[in-house]
């Protein structure tokens, strides 16, 4: 077999692949809890944090990545982080199912981890709404 042969082969192999297997499906994070972006989730003494942007991103091999970027702003400094989180979800019909490796260090108090999801539905306009596992909070995604 030659070098163009076999080149060619893998080409029609990778594209094959690529039909059967989806992209991954992007939403971007627009509300929190009716707020949109900037939407404050944290507050303590003088200090308030903010979500400025997030991303929702589903995999076809069902796995899930969030990424969230935090502005903390206490008095007059402000900083800015990035946060990846990662885990599992399932779906059955409109509805998702959110999983976390790292179940065992959820928090139940009163701050918001963006990384608990719980249970997503999905619109037909693309609107995905997210609550996570205190089951007081929704995030709003859209396509």
């Amino acid at each position: 077999m030659t070098d163009t042969t076999m080149t060619h082969g893998l080409g029609i192999a990778l594209a094959f692949a690529a039909m059967i297997s989806p992209p991954p499906q992007s939403y971007r994070l627009i509300e929190i809890n009716g707020s949109a972006l900037p939407a404050e989730v944290e507050k303590e003494w003088n200090c308030r944090d903010y979500v400025t942007r997030g991303a929702l991103t589903l995999g076809a091999d069902s796995l899930w990545s969030l990424r969230v970027t935090l502005r903390e702003v206490c008095g007059e400094r402000a900083e800015v982080e990035t946060e990846t989180e990662h885990g599992r979800y399932s779906v059955s019909g409109d509805t998702l199912r959110f999983f976390d490796d790292g179940d065992d260090d959820r928090d139940m108090g009163e701050d918001v981890d963006l990384d608990d999801l719980k249970s997503g539905t999905l619109a037909e306009d693309g609107t995905l709404t997210v609550r996570l596992e205190n089951d007081e909070t929704t995030l709003v995604f859209r396509k």
